[in-house]
Protein backbone atom coordinates (compact mmCIF):
# COMPACT_ATOMS: atom_id res chain seq x y z
CA UNK A 1 0.00 0.00 0.00
CA UNK A 2 1.18 3.68 -0.82
CA UNK A 3 2.37 5.66 2.11
CA UNK A 4 1.51 8.30 -0.17
CA UNK A 5 -0.91 11.41 1.78
CA UNK A 6 -3.48 13.05 -0.54
CA UNK A 7 -4.46 16.44 -0.12
CA UNK A 8 -7.68 16.98 -2.17
CA UNK A 9 -8.10 21.34 -3.05
CA UNK A 10 -11.65 21.62 -1.65
CA UNK A 11 -12.12 25.15 -2.66
CA UNK A 12 -15.22 23.42 -4.83
CA UNK A 13 -17.39 23.56 -1.73
CA UNK A 14 -17.41 27.32 -2.17
CA UNK A 15 -18.55 27.67 -5.19
CA UNK A 16 -22.16 27.29 -6.89
CA UNK A 17 -23.07 23.86 -7.73
CA UNK A 18 -22.78 22.48 -11.28
CA UNK A 19 -21.59 19.21 -13.06
CA UNK A 20 -17.95 19.55 -11.81
CA UNK A 21 -18.55 20.29 -8.43
CA UNK A 22 -20.96 17.47 -8.27
CA UNK A 23 -18.75 15.10 -9.26
CA UNK A 24 -16.43 16.23 -6.55
CA UNK A 25 -18.47 16.10 -3.91
CA UNK A 26 -20.33 12.42 -4.77
CA UNK A 27 -16.99 11.12 -6.08
CA UNK A 28 -15.32 12.19 -2.40
CA UNK A 29 -18.31 11.00 -0.57
CA UNK A 30 -18.00 7.74 -1.30
CA UNK A 31 -14.71 7.34 -1.42
CA UNK A 32 -14.74 8.65 2.04
CA UNK A 33 -16.79 4.96 2.40
CA UNK A 34 -14.06 2.99 1.66
CA UNK A 35 -10.40 5.17 1.89
CA UNK A 36 -8.29 3.95 4.71
CA UNK A 37 -7.92 7.03 7.28
CA UNK A 38 -4.97 8.77 6.73
CA UNK A 39 -4.69 8.72 2.91
CA UNK A 40 -6.55 11.70 1.75
CA UNK A 41 -6.98 14.91 3.25
CA UNK A 42 -9.55 18.00 1.87
CA UNK A 43 -8.05 21.00 2.15
CA UNK A 44 -10.20 24.46 1.74
CA UNK A 45 -10.20 27.60 2.63
CA UNK A 46 -10.82 28.84 6.24
CA UNK A 47 -14.76 29.07 6.82
CA UNK A 48 -16.20 26.81 3.92
CA UNK A 49 -18.61 24.56 4.84
CA UNK A 50 -18.22 20.47 3.91
CA UNK A 51 -20.17 17.40 4.39
CA UNK A 52 -18.75 15.50 7.70
CA UNK A 53 -16.58 12.70 6.97
CA UNK A 54 -15.42 9.76 8.28
CA UNK A 55 -12.15 8.60 6.89
CA UNK A 56 -11.17 11.94 5.52
CA UNK A 57 -9.79 14.45 7.14
CA UNK A 58 -10.80 18.20 6.21
CA UNK A 59 -7.97 20.74 7.22
CA UNK A 60 -8.96 24.61 6.47
CA UNK A 61 -5.83 26.63 5.95
CA UNK A 62 -4.45 29.79 4.64
CA UNK A 63 -6.16 33.28 4.39
CA UNK A 64 -7.29 33.76 0.77
CA UNK A 65 -10.41 32.50 -1.37
CA UNK A 66 -11.27 31.65 -4.98
CA UNK A 67 -8.65 31.60 -7.45
CA UNK A 68 -5.88 32.94 -5.51
CA UNK A 69 -6.17 30.32 -2.47
CA UNK A 70 -5.98 27.60 -5.02
CA UNK A 71 -2.91 29.32 -6.50
CA UNK A 72 -0.93 30.45 -3.39
CA UNK A 73 -2.22 28.58 -0.03
CA UNK A 74 -3.17 25.11 -1.70
CA UNK A 75 0.64 24.43 -2.80
CA UNK A 76 1.84 25.87 0.12
CA UNK A 77 -0.08 23.25 2.09
CA UNK A 78 0.57 20.60 -0.45
CA UNK A 79 4.79 21.41 0.33
CA UNK A 80 3.92 21.72 4.28
CA UNK A 81 2.44 18.66 4.85
CA UNK A 82 4.39 16.66 2.03
CA UNK A 83 1.62 15.35 0.20
CA UNK A 84 0.50 15.29 -3.07
CA UNK A 85 -2.30 17.01 -4.28
CA UNK A 86 -5.68 16.22 -6.13
CA UNK A 87 -7.40 18.59 -7.89
CA UNK A 88 -10.93 17.66 -9.13
CA UNK A 89 -11.49 20.91 -10.76
CA UNK A 90 -9.89 21.47 -13.87
CA UNK A 91 -7.30 23.76 -12.26
CA UNK A 92 -4.62 23.10 -10.30
CA UNK A 93 -1.79 25.48 -8.78
CA UNK A 94 0.69 27.00 -11.30
CA UNK A 95 3.74 26.24 -9.47
CA UNK A 96 4.26 23.84 -6.42
CA UNK A 97 1.92 21.11 -7.48
CA UNK A 98 2.71 17.23 -8.08
CA UNK A 99 -0.04 14.94 -8.10
CA UNK A 100 -3.39 14.29 -9.96
CA UNK A 101 -5.99 16.60 -12.12
CA UNK A 102 -9.23 16.20 -13.39
CA UNK A 103 -9.82 17.36 -16.57
CA UNK A 104 -13.53 16.98 -17.42
CA UNK A 105 -13.25 18.07 -21.04
CA UNK A 106 -11.65 20.68 -22.83
CA UNK A 107 -14.28 22.48 -24.49
CA UNK A 108 -12.11 25.81 -24.51
CA UNK A 109 -9.52 24.47 -26.89
CA UNK A 110 -11.54 22.36 -29.03
CA UNK A 111 -14.54 24.52 -29.30
CA UNK A 112 -13.12 28.27 -29.59
CA UNK A 113 -16.07 29.38 -31.41
CA UNK A 114 -17.96 29.10 -28.23
CA UNK A 115 -15.72 31.97 -26.67
CA UNK A 116 -15.74 34.94 -29.15
CA UNK A 117 -16.58 37.92 -26.71
CA UNK A 118 -14.06 39.61 -24.46
CA UNK A 119 -15.14 37.72 -21.57
CA UNK A 120 -15.33 34.61 -22.63
CA UNK A 121 -11.77 34.82 -24.67
CA UNK A 122 -9.99 35.62 -21.09
CA UNK A 123 -11.81 32.80 -19.80
CA UNK A 124 -10.55 30.26 -22.52
CA UNK A 125 -6.96 31.64 -22.63
CA UNK A 126 -7.54 31.04 -18.90
CA UNK A 127 -8.36 27.46 -19.35
CA UNK A 128 -5.95 26.68 -21.93
CA UNK A 129 -3.12 27.44 -19.95
CA UNK A 130 -4.26 25.21 -17.55
CA UNK A 131 -4.73 22.53 -19.40
CA UNK A 132 -1.30 22.66 -20.94
CA UNK A 133 0.34 23.10 -17.16
CA UNK A 134 -1.77 20.19 -16.25
CA UNK A 135 -0.52 18.37 -19.29
CA UNK A 136 3.02 19.27 -18.20
CA UNK A 137 3.10 18.80 -14.56
CA UNK A 138 -0.12 16.35 -13.13
CA UNK A 139 1.53 12.66 -12.51
CA UNK A 140 -1.93 11.39 -13.60
CA UNK A 141 -4.93 12.76 -15.44
CA UNK A 142 -8.51 11.66 -14.15
CA UNK A 143 -11.26 12.52 -17.02
CA UNK A 144 -14.81 11.34 -17.18
CA UNK A 145 -15.46 9.74 -20.60
CA UNK A 146 -13.32 7.99 -23.13
CA UNK A 147 -14.26 11.35 -25.17
CA UNK A 148 -12.81 13.23 -22.85
CA UNK A 149 -9.78 11.33 -22.81
CA UNK A 150 -9.16 11.16 -26.73
CA UNK A 151 -9.61 14.38 -26.80
CA UNK A 152 -6.73 15.53 -24.25
CA UNK A 153 -4.54 13.18 -25.94
CA UNK A 154 -5.31 15.07 -29.36
CA UNK A 155 -4.77 18.63 -28.46
CA UNK A 156 -2.03 18.32 -25.82
CA UNK A 157 -0.58 14.98 -26.51
CA UNK A 158 -1.14 13.20 -23.66
CA UNK A 159 -0.12 9.51 -23.62
CA UNK A 160 -4.00 7.30 -23.20
CA UNK A 161 -1.72 5.14 -20.51
CA UNK A 162 -1.45 8.79 -18.22
CA UNK A 163 -4.86 9.22 -18.17
CA UNK A 164 -7.84 7.36 -16.29
CA UNK A 165 -11.64 7.65 -17.23
CA UNK A 166 -13.88 7.98 -13.80
CA UNK A 167 -17.38 8.50 -15.06
CA UNK A 168 -19.84 10.30 -13.37
CA UNK A 169 -23.23 8.86 -11.55
CA UNK A 170 -26.27 9.37 -10.60
CA UNK A 171 -27.36 8.53 -7.28
CA UNK A 172 -27.59 11.78 -5.62
CA UNK A 173 -30.70 11.91 -7.09
CA UNK A 174 -32.01 9.01 -4.97
CA UNK A 175 -31.77 11.47 -1.53
CA UNK A 176 -33.67 13.82 -3.42
CA UNK A 177 -37.59 14.18 -2.29
CA UNK A 178 -39.46 15.13 -5.22
CA UNK A 179 -41.04 18.94 -4.96
CA UNK A 180 -44.24 18.48 -6.66
CA UNK A 181 -45.48 22.25 -5.65
CA UNK A 182 -43.96 23.36 -9.13
CA UNK A 183 -46.99 21.95 -10.71
CA UNK A 184 -48.89 23.99 -8.87
CA UNK A 185 -46.81 26.81 -9.25
CA UNK A 186 -47.00 26.45 -13.04
CA UNK A 187 -50.80 24.78 -13.39
CA UNK A 188 -49.40 24.72 -17.45
CA UNK A 189 -47.31 22.09 -16.96
CA UNK A 190 -49.44 18.98 -17.13
CA UNK A 191 -47.96 15.37 -16.09
CA UNK A 192 -46.59 13.79 -19.36
CA UNK A 193 -47.36 16.73 -21.66
CA UNK A 194 -44.46 18.91 -21.46
CA UNK A 195 -40.66 18.96 -22.85
CA UNK A 196 -37.64 19.96 -20.27
CA UNK A 197 -34.09 20.66 -20.26
CA UNK A 198 -32.02 22.15 -18.37
CA UNK A 199 -30.28 25.64 -19.78
CA UNK A 200 -27.63 28.05 -18.84
CA UNK A 201 -25.71 30.72 -21.46
CA UNK A 202 -22.93 28.73 -22.30
CA UNK A 203 -22.51 27.94 -26.23
CA UNK A 204 -22.53 24.42 -25.94
CA UNK A 205 -25.51 23.91 -24.13
CA UNK A 206 -27.15 24.96 -27.07
CA UNK A 207 -30.41 26.89 -25.64
CA UNK A 208 -31.10 27.87 -29.40
CA UNK A 209 -32.34 24.42 -29.93
CA UNK A 210 -34.78 23.94 -27.53
CA UNK A 211 -36.21 27.94 -28.90
CA UNK A 212 -36.73 25.98 -31.87
CA UNK A 213 -37.74 22.83 -31.14
CA UNK A 214 -40.80 24.92 -28.71
CA UNK A 215 -41.39 27.22 -31.91
CA UNK A 216 -41.91 24.47 -34.39
CA UNK A 217 -44.54 22.43 -31.96
CA UNK A 218 -46.40 25.12 -30.34
CA UNK A 219 -49.01 23.28 -28.64
CA UNK A 220 -46.53 21.52 -26.95
CA UNK A 221 -45.39 23.02 -23.36
CA UNK A 222 -41.52 23.57 -22.95
CA UNK A 223 -39.95 23.90 -19.19
CA UNK A 224 -36.84 25.13 -19.33
CA UNK A 225 -34.58 25.43 -16.47
CA UNK A 226 -31.52 27.64 -15.18
CA UNK A 227 -29.55 30.26 -14.25
CA UNK A 228 -28.53 33.55 -16.78
CA UNK A 229 -30.73 35.93 -18.27
CA UNK A 230 -32.17 33.08 -20.47
CA UNK A 231 -35.14 34.97 -21.42
CA UNK A 232 -33.03 38.29 -22.85
CA UNK A 233 -30.58 35.75 -24.23
CA UNK A 234 -33.59 34.20 -25.92
CA UNK A 235 -34.86 37.97 -27.10
CA UNK A 236 -31.36 38.38 -28.63
CA UNK A 237 -31.45 35.36 -30.98
CA UNK A 238 -34.86 36.52 -31.90
CA UNK A 239 -36.92 33.83 -30.32
CA UNK A 240 -38.56 35.88 -27.14
CA UNK A 241 -41.77 35.74 -26.36
CA UNK A 242 -42.73 31.84 -27.89
CA UNK A 243 -46.17 31.48 -25.22
CA UNK A 244 -45.25 27.73 -25.06
CA UNK A 245 -41.98 28.44 -23.32
CA UNK A 246 -41.73 28.26 -19.06
CA UNK A 247 -38.69 29.60 -17.52
CA UNK A 248 -38.07 27.85 -14.41
CA UNK A 249 -35.17 29.89 -13.01
CA UNK A 250 -32.58 27.93 -11.22
CA UNK A 251 -33.91 25.04 -9.29
CA UNK A 252 -32.86 22.96 -6.98
CA UNK A 253 -32.68 18.49 -7.02
CA UNK A 254 -36.02 18.33 -5.65
CA UNK A 255 -37.62 19.94 -8.25
CA UNK A 256 -35.54 18.97 -11.01
CA UNK A 257 -36.42 15.48 -9.45
CA UNK A 258 -40.33 16.33 -9.90
CA UNK A 259 -39.61 17.79 -13.04
CA UNK A 260 -38.21 14.81 -14.84
CA UNK A 261 -40.32 12.13 -13.72
CA UNK A 262 -43.22 14.04 -15.21
CA UNK A 263 -42.02 15.32 -18.36
CA UNK A 264 -42.43 13.68 -21.90
CA UNK A 265 -38.97 13.96 -22.85
CA UNK A 266 -35.67 15.39 -21.23
CA UNK A 267 -33.85 17.56 -23.50
CA UNK A 268 -30.39 17.57 -23.88
CA UNK A 269 -28.79 18.96 -27.32
CA UNK A 270 -25.59 19.78 -26.30
CA UNK A 271 -22.68 20.75 -28.92
CA UNK A 272 -19.76 19.50 -26.53
CA UNK A 273 -19.60 17.72 -23.58
CA UNK A 274 -17.07 15.56 -21.66
CA UNK A 275 -20.11 13.60 -20.39
CA UNK A 276 -23.16 15.35 -19.84
CA UNK A 277 -24.86 14.13 -16.61
CA UNK A 278 -28.34 15.87 -16.99
CA UNK A 279 -29.77 13.30 -19.22
CA UNK A 280 -28.67 9.91 -16.87
CA UNK A 281 -29.79 12.12 -13.35
CA UNK A 282 -33.44 12.78 -15.82
CA UNK A 283 -33.43 8.62 -16.66
CA UNK A 284 -32.82 7.61 -12.90
CA UNK A 285 -35.35 10.15 -11.81
CA UNK A 286 -37.77 7.96 -14.26
CA UNK A 287 -37.83 10.81 -17.35
CA UNK A 288 -39.65 8.68 -20.25
CA UNK A 289 -37.26 9.75 -22.84
CA UNK A 290 -33.99 11.34 -23.25
CA UNK A 291 -33.59 12.87 -26.50
CA UNK A 292 -29.10 14.08 -26.66
CA UNK A 293 -27.19 15.12 -29.28
CA UNK A 294 -25.75 12.37 -31.75
CA UNK A 295 -22.47 12.96 -31.08
CA UNK A 296 -19.74 10.77 -30.17
CA UNK A 297 -19.31 11.30 -26.30
CA UNK A 298 -23.05 11.01 -25.90
CA UNK A 299 -23.08 7.52 -27.84
CA UNK A 300 -20.56 6.41 -25.64
CA UNK A 301 -22.31 7.77 -22.56
CA UNK A 302 -25.89 6.91 -23.29
CA UNK A 303 -25.77 4.03 -25.60
CA UNK A 304 -29.01 2.51 -26.67
CA UNK A 305 -31.23 3.79 -24.04
CA UNK A 306 -31.37 7.28 -25.44
CA UNK A 307 -33.06 9.14 -28.59
CA UNK A 308 -30.11 11.05 -30.69
CA UNK A 309 -30.63 14.48 -32.38
CA UNK A 310 -28.63 14.80 -35.17
CA UNK A 311 -28.10 18.08 -35.14
CA UNK A 312 -26.89 18.22 -38.63
CA UNK A 313 -30.34 17.76 -40.02
CA UNK A 314 -32.62 18.25 -37.50
CA UNK A 315 -32.38 22.41 -36.87
CA UNK A 316 -35.11 22.09 -33.81
CA UNK A 317 -37.64 18.99 -34.20
CA UNK A 318 -38.34 17.05 -31.04
CA UNK A 319 -40.15 14.24 -33.39
CA UNK A 320 -37.36 13.79 -35.86
CA UNK A 321 -34.82 11.65 -33.55
CA UNK A 322 -33.28 8.41 -33.77
CA UNK A 323 -35.47 6.93 -31.14
CA UNK A 324 -33.90 4.43 -28.09
CA UNK A 325 -33.61 0.70 -28.53
CA UNK A 326 -33.28 -0.47 -24.85
CA UNK A 327 -34.53 0.83 -21.64
CA UNK A 328 -32.96 2.86 -19.20
CA UNK A 329 -31.97 -0.30 -16.47
CA UNK A 330 -29.17 -1.00 -17.90
CA UNK A 331 -27.76 2.40 -18.45
CA UNK A 332 -28.17 3.04 -14.64
CA UNK A 333 -26.92 0.24 -14.08
CA UNK A 334 -23.33 0.90 -15.52
CA UNK A 335 -22.80 4.50 -13.51
CA UNK A 336 -22.15 3.76 -9.69
CA UNK A 337 -20.24 6.74 -7.67
CA UNK A 338 -19.35 2.97 -5.23
CA UNK A 339 -17.21 1.79 -8.72
CA UNK A 340 -16.14 5.18 -9.22
CA UNK A 341 -14.96 5.95 -6.12
CA UNK A 342 -12.99 2.28 -6.15
CA UNK A 343 -11.32 2.63 -9.19
CA UNK A 344 -9.99 6.34 -7.91
CA UNK A 345 -8.56 4.40 -4.02
CA UNK A 346 -6.69 1.78 -6.29
CA UNK A 347 -5.18 4.75 -8.54
CA UNK A 348 -3.98 6.78 -5.17
CA UNK A 349 -2.82 3.37 -3.55
CA UNK A 350 -0.49 3.29 -6.60
CA UNK A 351 0.89 6.68 -5.25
Amino acid sequence: MSETAWAVDGSFFAQRLSGIQRYSIELLAALDRIVPPGLVEIVTPQGVTTPQYANIKVVPYGTHRGGVWQQLDYPRYLKRRGAKGLATCNVIPLFGFRGIAVVHDVCYRARPDFYTDPRGRLSAAWHCLQYRRIAQRAERIITVSEFSKSEITKYYGVPASKIDVIYNAWQQMERAVPDETVFAQHPELKPGEYYFSMANLLKNKNFLWVLRAAKAKPDAVFAIAGGGSLAAEAERLGLADLPNVRYLGYVRDGTAKALMAHCRAFLFPTLYEGFGIPPLEAAACGAPQILVSDTPCMREVYGPSAAYIDLNTNPGNVDAVTPATAPTAALLARYSWAKSAEKLLRILLQG
